[in-house]
């Protein structure tokens, strides 16, 4: 069959080829702003280094004011810098819950009166070795005055829900979140001081 000199032979190589070359345009996209994304957070790691005073190791105590110190860079607002050292994960931790998804971020809490929680997701760059996460890992949390806090994974748990219910299902000073942004599942990482 033909169409004004076209066969349909014709047509579907033409829109093959279309739409390879937009799925590669597409793929080009995505890989550039995960690079992007994992250089971004660097120049903000390093940064908040440069501006905070030298890490110290610290306890968690009781304190009479929770609030925590936040640091903006370019606009953005961070509370402290994750590392899993296993990993060779170190990200910032933004202020705020919702401005942002490229970087770790406070869903609530304090660290200095051990209700902190954090979400991320498994976006390259993030936390896309989540599965190799295991009890015993060693996870280091920084503030903004330079308090090193050193925690243990004790307990991983997935869920189809990130809510309250789930992330205080254990008592712990530190809880992660990860969102699979490939799935509906999290990851619920909770973390006690390292003794």
């Amino acid at each position: 069959m033909k169409i004004k000199g076209f066969s349909i032979q014709k047509i579907c190589i033409l829109v093959g080829i279309c739409l390879l070359v937009g799925a590669i345009v597409i793929l080009a996209l995505w890989r550039w702003n995960i690079n992007n994304s994992e250089k971004r957070a660097q120049y903000y790691v390093n940064t908040l280094q440069e501006l905070i005073p030298d890490p110290q190791n610290a306890a968690l105590e009781e304190r009479r004011d929770n609030e925590m110190s936040v640091l903006s860079v370019d606009g953005t607002d961070f509370v402290g810098i994750i590392e899993l050292p296993r990993y060779g994960s170190v990200l910032p931790v933004c202020a705020d819950w919702g401005k942002t998804s490229k970087y770790p971020c406070r869903f609530s809490g304090s660290i200095y009166n051990g209700t902190m929680q954090i979400g991320a997701t498994t976006q390259k760059g993030q936390y896309d070795f989540y599965r190799e996460l295991s009890v015993g890992d060693t996870v280091i949390y920084t503030d903004m005055e330079g308090n090193r806090y050193t925690f243990t994974i004790t307990s991983l748990r997935y869920e189809k829900h990130a809510d309250q219910a789930a992330l205080q299902h254990e008592d712990a000073p530190l809880k992660l979140f990860v969102k699979n942004i490939y799935s509906f599942e999290y990851l619920i990482i909770f973390c006690d001081v390292l003794c």
